[in-house]
């Protein structure tokens, strides 16, 4: 956290990068303090204001709430694959007005903090866009995600081919990259020191500490080995990047069961009168879970984690083909479950997909 002071206060408040679901705290303190008024603004033009009273010379209020609805989870699906690059929805710039009371003075603070759609592992010294690994399959859309404090130009390697893509400001982006099948491993490096990694640690009260990333490869993306039938899933991670993964198949499973009441008609005859007996009744109602079992076989341990975050996301969408050239999506649900992580070098992560509800017809 960042703390600065003026006549007499002092405000404990965010880093410039901070999470939307991780703490995000306010703090003011200071002789004769009564209170404080907060006003937030998102990049939406939306401002959320918020009052407190001090108690004992203090005050304080934890905004992630508010810094949570200034993101629309409508607008997350809304990727253009046209553009080479693409500023996404899951970074916005919320900037705050905090007015300190002071008996008849008032202590005005103006700061911004740059917000992720995502949570970091408290305690963990988890890294926040840094150097990792891809995968790519030909054939399919593919986007790489990178946070820009800056603008910044990325030099894409393919094979010893360079292309540069130029990000112009701060944000959260998307970078396309389409892979022929010719070369089996991309290169992504940073030529302005625009692109820094954080390193959460709440020994110091949450505090990310970014970092410029040293000279050499930022992102390596690899070609993914080809599937034949298989699913392609795309999904949000904690750290408000689009991920994807094509899946082997496993057979299907469709769970049917009664829903609802049995219904027993007393008036038609229970006997053949008609040519039809309807005297006997019939189920309400049945439902119907169509559950898909995914594979991805001998994974190393930084890949089990990277789909392990699939498995908790509330944001997962499978490829269901394209129209007009665009790819499609629906949107599917890992099942809960319990991921055994082995000390093995390498390992499968399996997991079941929850398919849309099944409409049925109903008595």
């Amino acid at each position: 956290m960042r703390q600065t002071t003026a006549s007499g206060v002092t405000l404990k408040y965010p880093d410039e990068l901070g999470f939307a679901f991780n703490p995000c705290l306010l703090v003011v303190t200071g002789a004769g303090v009564t209170g404080m008024r907060i006003e937030m603004t998102g990049e939406n033009g939306v401002t959320i204001s918020d009052t407190r009273d001090a108690f004992d010379g203090g005050c304080y209020i934890e905004v992630r709430e508010y810094i949570q609805s200034f993101f629309d989870d409508d607008t997350f699906s809304n990727l253009n694959y046209d553009a080479q690059v693409e500023r996404t929805k899951m970074g916005q710039q919320v900037i705050f007005k905090l007015v300190a009371l002071k008996g008849e003075t008032e202590v005005v603070f103006d700061f911004d903090v740059f917000y992720i759609w995502g949570a970091m592992k408290a305690a963990a010294n988890e890294v926040y866009n840094g150097p990792r690994v891809l995968h790519v399959w030909k054939g399919y859309p593919f986007t790489f995600g990178v946070f820009c404090s800056a603008s910044d130009e990325l030099t894409v390697t393919k094979g010893v081919v360079p292309t540069t893509v130029d990000v112009p400001r701060l944000g959260v982006w998307n970078v396309k990259l389409v892979a022929d099948g010719s070369v089996e491993t991309y290169k992504v490096t940073s030529a302005n020191g625009g692109m820094k990694q954080a390193t959460f640690d709440n020994t110091f009260d949450l505090t990310f500490q970014q970092l410029p990333f040293d000279a050499g490869t930022y992102i390596t993306i690899k070609l993914g080995c080809e599937v034949e039938n298989g699913v392609y899933l795309r999904w949000i991670d904690r750290h408000g990047f689009y991920n994807y993964w094509l899946f082997v198949k496993g057979a299907e499973q469709r769970k049917i069961e009664n829903d609802g009441q049995f219904l027993r008609n007393n008036i038609v005859s229970v006997d053949m009168t008609y040519g039809y007996n309807g005297g006997l009744g019939r189920q309400m109602m049945m439902k119907r879970q169509d559950v898909v079992p995914v594979c991805a076989p001998l994974v190393d341990s930084d890949t089990y984690d990277m789909l392990c975050d699939m498995a908790s996301s509330p944001y997962v969408d499978m490829l269901v083909g394209y129209s007009l050239g665009k790819p499609k999506w629906v949107s599917v649900q890992p099942q809960a479950a319990t991921y055994t992580k082995s000390k093995a070098v390498l390992q499968d992560f399996v997991a079941n997909i929850l398919m849309p509800e099944m409409m049925i017809q109903k008595l």
